[in-house]
């Protein structure tokens, strides 16, 4: 092989590396561009969302303010210890409020939320929020439904609270699981004779029950995965609410 047919493929060679570490590069910047489209409008929702629920949280929740933000508000939903401290609204649809959040505001995180079907009054209320982490893995909204899957999480966190009316609800955790969009957990219509008895069979609720709380959100990248947490009810008594400009807590009044 002759010095410039050597020098000619090395040439070529040199050429296909550039073409590579070009291509790659390209690619790189595609990615990273995508990337940074998905994740810098989810960390601008995060922020916005956080301060928007810091500012609630100072508000008396019994308060008309709460109606004069948002009049869909219908009740405060706690867990005691946990991050599920939230106001509830509930729509003419399910839609809304996954992109909008108690505020009226766009944003990817939505609200919590009453299936529009349901009334406090129902014998079976479902409540939906997003499943999220915040960009230092702490989890938003409903990801903190997960936990409740660990016996002890759920042993030393047993009661859902639900306020209203200077009235509190008590329901008492029975079933924690994760199912899909099929689970019995989703019935709303008890209009057959004893479909309400049928269905505290198939979700494994005490016979006894009255009503039921259902809180669910999706799990993972399938729309069809879901986090369900029950509860039964137990009783409801009336509260005050102590307020100041730090934030509020509840004085049972039984």
């Amino acid at each position: 092989m002759g010095k410039r047919q050597r020098q000619r493929i090395e040439h070529e060679r040199k050429k296909r590396r550039q073409g590579v570490i070009l291509c790659l590069a390209v690619f790189s910047t595609i990615c990273l561009a995508l990337l940074a489209f998905k994740v810098i409008p989810f960390l601008s929702d995060e922020m916005a969302l956080k301060r928007e629920q810091a500012e609630l949280l100072k508000l008396n929740p019994f308060s008309e303010e709460f109606l004069d933000i948002n009049p869909d508000y219908v009740g405060w939903l706690k867990i005691d210890d946990t991050i599920i401290d939230f106001p509830v609204v509930r729509g003419s649809d399910n839609e809304k409020y996954l992109t909008t959040t108690f505020k009226g505001e766009e944003n990817i995180l939505g609200a919590i939320f009453m299936d529009y079907r349901c009334t406090e009054e129902n014998q079976h209320i479902i409540i939906y929020g997003h499943q999220a982490n915040d960009k230092d893995k702490n989890k938003l909204m409903f990801g903190g439904l997960t936990d409740f899957r660990e016996e002890q999480y759920l042993t030393e966190h047993p009661v859902i609270l639900f306020m209203e009316n200077n009235l509190l609800s008590e329901y008492e955790i029975f079933s924690a699981r994760l199912s899909d969009v099929n689970d019995p957990a989703y019935q709303l219509d008890f209009s057959e004779p004893d479909s309400f008895e049928t269905f505290l069979e198939k979700i494994g609720s005490p016979t006894d029950a009255i009503k039921i709380l259902t809180l669910s959100t999706c799990v993972g990248a399938d729309n069809d995965r879901r986090m369900i947490v029950q509860g039964v009810f137990k009783r409801t008594v009336p509260i005050t609410v102590e307020h100041d400009e730090n934030g509020w807590k509840i004085i049972k009044e039984d």
